[in-house]
């Protein structure tokens, strides 16, 4: 969150952010007002060059936080000026800022490593032009084809289709690990794999059946779906399946809050669009396992090609807030599945409301194994 303070007449003095953040190239720019200003309820505009970013009212309390987009890498620069009735003020002189991009030394060959966010992260792929590609400094575009299928050393993809990237930090159970993406499954035919995943937390000991305790991905209705594991369950537990099928090309804002607990106490949240659409209490994770992230296209063997945009990947740990609330029209449940309990409100990727639905799925046999 960058951070800027203004003093009459709307002089920005200084910016300056959460390092974690301006460093990835995820700002948000809210601007305070000093206490004791005069300007509470009026307008006031500010702009990173050309165009302007807005306008809104100052509360009362002299805080205005502008619905602005995230900030791209690159440098920027920024002013404010009075837009209440009656005129326009002059504009503050310009103060810069430059924001780092969240991708860096990016290769898309299979095996290669790169950083996002800070992270280390390395490509698995089939090893094709268009597996893996860099649309900007925040964002990765994965696709895959019938028949691409990853290999390294002596293993190789049976009969599965492959472009993900595996980040390199490893977390134990007990561990809160958050993560949010901003999600675009680009248009084409729907989903036929029998099994898509989009992100994943792997566990490190790659057992049966809980190869991945937390997935988000697509059933072949291209409805989205969140699926758990732990030891004790024959099948996958299927927590989410959104009300309507996915809108191709139209962005999804995802925020994952995870604490596993093979044997219960786990945690799983995750909000679609700033709305919570699972809140699960009860096991789950692996035995004696550690965990990692793991995010792209991963799925059964199918015949179309599917092309999906991450953007702006950010990973931390601990307590973290909850999602500002987004605009999607939604209804809300409760269900109790396997082993644990789940509070869902099932959120429609697009307009419209409906209940979405939460049982068992098959067996989890060598899908996501690694």
């Amino acid at each position: 969150m960058i951070v800027a303070w203004v003093i009459m007449p709307f002089l920005i003095t200084s910016l300056s952010a959460n390092a974690g953040i301006i460093s990835d190239g995820l700002g948000n720019l809210p601007i305070l007002l000093l206490p004791g200003m005069d300007g509470a309820n009026s307008r006031v505009g500010e702009s990173d060059v050309t165009p302007p970013l807005g306008s809104e009212t100052v509360s009362d309390s002299g805080r205005w936080t502008p619905a602005t987009s995230r900030l791209s890498g690159g440098a920027h620069w920024f002013n404010s000026a009075d837009a209440t009735s009656g005129g326009t003020r002059r504009a503050s002189p310009p103060l810069g800022a430059t924001v780092a991009p969240n991708i860096n030394s990016f290769s898309g060959a299979n095996g290669s490593i790169f950083t996002v966010d800070g992270y280390s992260a390395q490509a698995q792929n089939a090893n094709q032009p268009w597996s893996l590609t860099q649309l900007n400094a925040n964002t990765l575009q994965f696709s895959v084809r019938s028949g691409d299928r990853w290999s390294v050393g002596g293993y190789s993809d049976n009969g599965a289709n492959r472009s993900e990237i595996q980040f390199s930090p490893l977390y134990a159970a007990g561990t809160q690990i958050n993560l949010s993406e901003t999600i675009t499954i680009q248009p084409g035919p729907t989903n036929t794999a029998s099994w898509l995943c989009l992100t994943q937390l792997h566990a490190t000991t790659n057992v049966a059946p809980t190869y991945a305790p937390f997935s988000v991905g697509l059933d072949r209705s291209d409805h989205l779906v969140v699926i758990l594991q732990h030891p004790n369950q024959s099948s996958d537990n299927l927590v989410y399946r959104s009300p309507i099928p996915i809108v191709r090309g139209q962005p999804m804002d995802l925020d994952f809050q995870v604490n596993m607990g093979p044997s219960g106490g786990g945690y799983v949240g995750v909000w679609l669009d700033g709305t919570q659409i699972v809140n699960y209490h009860g096991p789950v994770g692996a035995t004696n396992s550690e965990y990692y992230w793991k995010v792209g296209v991963y799925r059964g063997s199918a015949a179309e090609t599917l092309t999906a945009d991450f953007s702006n990947v950010q990973i931390t740990t601990g307590p973290q807030a909850v999602p500002m609330s987004g605009t999607s029209s939604s209804s809300s449940g409760t269900t109790t599945t396997s082993g644990g309990t789940t509070s869902s409100r099932t959120n429609a990727p697009s307009s419209g409301t409906s209940s979405g639905s939460t049982s068992s799925s098959g067996s989890t046999g060598d899908r996501l194994k690694r």
